[in-house]
């Protein structure tokens, strides 16, 4: 049974080299627009920056969302253009049906707008993208210098843009657009707001931020080269005949009938309480996922499940599980609807494991299990997850930084 169920799941890569359990050599991808100049690798890494300020909400000051609930003005009640106008106008409706107006509306940060409209195109969508969010407290917080780093790894190794959503009242200082020409900054009403965790504005953040295709990273995450060849595979990926997210391979299983959870607490596994629960049709996957346009419907559906489950009535299996946080919802929920497919391990478990990369040695069988993946997964070294420690982080990235062809995979 397991290795039919195993058959059944499509693992994608981008080349023979993740097999071995090594990366990939790719350049900058032209992801850009043709008229959007790329302004190059940064030269030198800089320190990451803590201090934050204090800001006034978006809403406060009269401006104007990417996109609101139907009625509230003349301007929402258009017609919506193509394809990824149509896919939002279904997520848009269905937020707005279970009551979760105020989450729908993204406000961009007036400094950024110059910005936001050189890398939008005439339908106001960003083609593609890379998306983080955050909710920084203090005047001097630990996650400002993550999306420090985070942020000038992007400009570094990438030619495309990246979407910062914060959640809070405070930002980064060091986030200017003199800084970082191709950030764009976006303000939104948190889910803690209403009672439910914040990571669920990760999902909120795919659904309006207007972005056609893209790439989740966490705080504590950074990228390195070759992370831009993901963006054009999201594309061609979630379509309209496979239309969900798509993440990354988790470096556990988390199936209580795998042998890669022998020794793990019991709570590691993931226990279905309801027998109406569905079956599993891949193995768990990490919450760094990529999306396009084509996946928003679905995405409305299931989060709205969870942020508003009186008004949506979700099925009674996802009831009787209770409380879950965004990963969770996404595993099930793929499973409910019999996704099968999977990302390569592109989001290594630590910034370490780039050792096994700047040494160039192959580790394979890494994190196998006996149901999915007997051999081990294959693991592409083009994002570090659990970069917790700023300091630490520096010191990868300086090692990492160097744009010369050194013949790394």
């Amino acid at each position: 049974m397991a290795s039919r169920r195993a058959s059944h799941l499509l693992v994608l890569g981008l080349a023979a080299h993740a097999a071995l359990g090594l990366g990939l050599e790719v350049g900058p991808q032209a992801v850009l627009s043709a008229d959007t100049a790329w302004p190059g690798p940064r030269a030198h890494l800089e320190l990451p920056q803590y201090d934050t300020r204090e800001m006034r909400p978006a809403w406060e000051t009269g401006a104007a969302p990417l996109v609101r609930c139907p009625g509230a003005s003349a301007l929402a009640s258009a017609e919506p253009d193509g394809e990824a106008g149509q896919n939002l106008q279904k997520a848009v409706t269905q937020f707005c049906a279970a009551g979760l107006g105020s989450l729908v509306e993204l406000f961009v940060d007036p400094r950024f707008q110059s910005h936001y409209e050189r890398f939008n195109g005439s339908d106001g969508w960003i083609d593609k993208a890379f998306l983080t969010y955050m909710g920084l407290g203090g005047a001097n917080d630990t996650m400002s210098g993550e999306e420090d780093l985070l942020v000038q790894s992007v400009h570094h190794f990438s030619t495309a843009p990246i979407v910062v959503t914060n959640f809070n009242a405070r930002v980064p200082d060091s986030m200017t657009p003199d800084r970082f020409p191709n950030l764009v900054l976006m303000h939104a009403r948190s889910t803690s707001t209403i009672g439910k965790s914040f990571n669920f504005n990760k999902l909120t953040a795919m659904l309006f931020a207007k972005v056609k295709s893209g790439l989740v990273l966490d705080a504590d995450q950074f990228v390195n080269r070759g992370v831009d060849a993901m963006l054009q595979r999201a594309a061609e990926e979630t379509t309209v005949q496979y239309p969900y997210p798509i993440m990354p391979v988790h470096w556990m299983s988390r199936d209580p009938e795998s042998s890669d959870m022998a020794g793990y607490p019991a709570t590691y596994t993931w226990v279905f309480k309801s027998p109406d629960a569905p079956t599993r049709t891949m193995r768990w996957g990490h919450a760094h996922p990529t999306w396009s346009h084509h996946a928003l419907p679905w995405l409305a559906k299931w989060t709205s499940y969870a942020l508003a489950p009186d008004a949506t009535k979700p099925p009674a299996w996802l009831t009787d599980q209770g409380n879950l946080e965004d990963e969770d919802l996404m595993n099930v929920a793929m499973w409910a609807d019999n996704a099968t497919k999977q990302w390569c391990k592109y989001d290594l478990t630590g910034p370490g494991d780039f050792e096994a990369y700047l040494k160039q040695v192959g580790q394979p069988g890494m994190f196998k299990d006996s149901k999915f993946y007997p051999r081990g997964i294959a693991m592409i070294f083009f994002t570090a997850h659990a970069a917790k420690e700023p300091t630490k982080s520096h010191e990868w990235l300086e090692r990492l930084w160097d744009d010369t062809d050194d013949r790394r995979k």
